[in-house]
């Protein structure tokens, strides 16, 4: 959805379409990985916290692959300012900031330290918001 907003309110086709799909094909792909990544507490295995915590790591790749493509796809077009494009630029900003503050909540060991924190409720809320 940001991408066609941004494409279309930018008077610019997508910029890297094809490495957008296949960022988009590999994030469905290794979010089916990922998910002990919200388990670092409970007592996993070390080897598990390692595998999860380099999944997490890997994701992130993909993810900032598409950030730049939709920043790459307004950069320089003839933008129109309307409430699609608004909530978009707030999407890619906040998503930013959301996937910063996972990277470094994807850490095994700082994790354990960041547990039950309202650090971890903001990454929700960047996120998912």
């Amino acid at each position: 959805m940001i991408s066609q907003i941004a494409s279309h309110n930018s008077n610019k086709p997508i910029f890297g379409y094809l490495g957008m799909v296949y960022a988009m094909l590999s994030i469905g792909v290794m979010g089916f990985v990922v998910w002990a990544h919200h388990m670092f507490t409970v007592g996993l295995p070390i080897n598990g916290e390692l595998f999860f915590m380099y999944a997490t790591m890997l994701i992130a790749v993909p993810t900032g692959v598409k950030v730049f493509n939709w920043v790459a796809t307004m950069w320089k077009g003839a933008m129109t300012f309307e409430a699609p494009m608004l909530f978009a630029l707030a999407f890619v900003i906040l998503f930013t900031i959301g996937g910063f503050s996972g990277l470094m909540l994807g850490i095994t060991p700082v994790d354990f330290q960041y547990h039950d924190t309202y650090f971890v409720v903001a990454h929700f809320h960047y996120v998912l918001l």
